[in-house]
């Protein structure tokens, strides 16, 4: 599943200008960028984009319309399929959509950070006011329960906190985190395909993996879920360029094919016939995920997951 990120509406509600909001989303969506290289990655707003305001009086159609923000807007635009509501995200993610709990910052209703903390998300602002500039932020949460002896309702207050960014400063943080949510709870091969995009976004699968993963032996899930999560490190971290004989690999014992053994390493890929030379351990048994990178895509290429050949 996609990393959950919800915009802070109280960030859309300054009293900054034209520029101002430019500036602001130029950050805002390199903030999206980067975790989007993370991993997949959905965006819940208060309300669709297209009715929503930037700052008071000045509204997201305003912006998407102005020419210097064409590129910011290319980019939103491609991920408008992941773009959600906050009550549409609660709702996909199981999370309570309560009307009896209520989370504010320095006294004020916030909405988004309150959906981020109960779907465990991330938060995200517009870098509009100080208030924003930190990688946490702490809540006041009011929750009402009934008394179980009187019946009465009570006013259960206490603090909490969510992860933040408004700035890619306050990224660090979390990355550890935003790599990996989520990817802990997937318990099958098949449920690994599934979210192949999501959790990693720079490696490439053949077809034929499909069916690999499908009907991986239970011995090796448990490496296979581990060694594709240190390849999605390796290539999201690889410049082809600086690095042209390869990436610092995240994982041991990462090894090329013997010469022999490359005739039997071979795969059609795209129209074409490739030698996928590298390969690592699933465990201390037999297991082996096979690939090739591709310099060009800056990416790594898998052909096999399973039995050693």
């Amino acid at each position: 599943m996609p990393l959950l990120v919800f915009l802070n509406e109280q960030s859309c509600a300054s009293e900054c200008g034209a520029d101002e909001v430019a500036e602001g989303m130029r950050t805002f969506v390199g903030v999206l960028k980067e975790l989007k290289r993370w991993r997949g990655i959905s965006l819940a707003t208060q309300s669709p984009l297209d009715e929503a305001e930037l700052a008071r009086g000045y509204y997201y159609a305003q912006w998407r319309n102005d020419a210097r923000n064409k590129e910011e807007y290319r980019f939103i635009q491609a991920m408008r399929n992941r773009c959600t509501t906050f009550a549409a995200a609660l709702h996909d993610t199981a999370a309570p959509d309560r009307d009896d709990i209520w989370h504010r910052y320095k006294g004020v209703d916030v909405q988004g950070l309150g959906a981020a903390l109960m779907a465990d998300g991330m938060s995200v602002s517009l870098p509009l006011a100080p208030d924003w500039d930190a990688a946490w932020l702490d809540l006041d949460v009011e929750e009402l329960s009934e008394d179980p002896e009187t019946g009465e309702t009570l006013a259960d207050e206490y603090p909490d906190r969510v992860r933040h960014a408004s700035q890619m400063t306050h990224l660090g943080e979390h990355e550890a985190w935003g790599r990996l949510e989520g990817l802990d709870r997937v318990s099958s091969g098949a449920e690994l395909w599934a979210g192949r995009e999501d959790f990693f976004p720079n490696l490439q699968f053949l077809d034929r993996v499909q069916a690999d993963l499908e009907n991986l032996d239970p011995r090796w899930f448990k490496g296979t879920r581990q060694l594709l999560r240190q390849l999605q490190a390796t290539a999201s971290g690889w410049d082809p360029v600086t690095s042209p004989t390869g990436p610092h690999w995240e994982a041991p014992n990462i090894r090329g094919e013997h010469e022999n053994a490359r005739r039997d390493r071979i795969w059609e890929d795209n129209g074409k016939v490739e030698c996928f030379e590298l390969h690592g351990n699933l465990n201390r048994g037999a297991g082996r995920i096979y690939f090739r990178l591709v310099h060009e895509e800056k990416a790594i290429r898998i052909a096999h997951i399973g039995r050693h050949l």
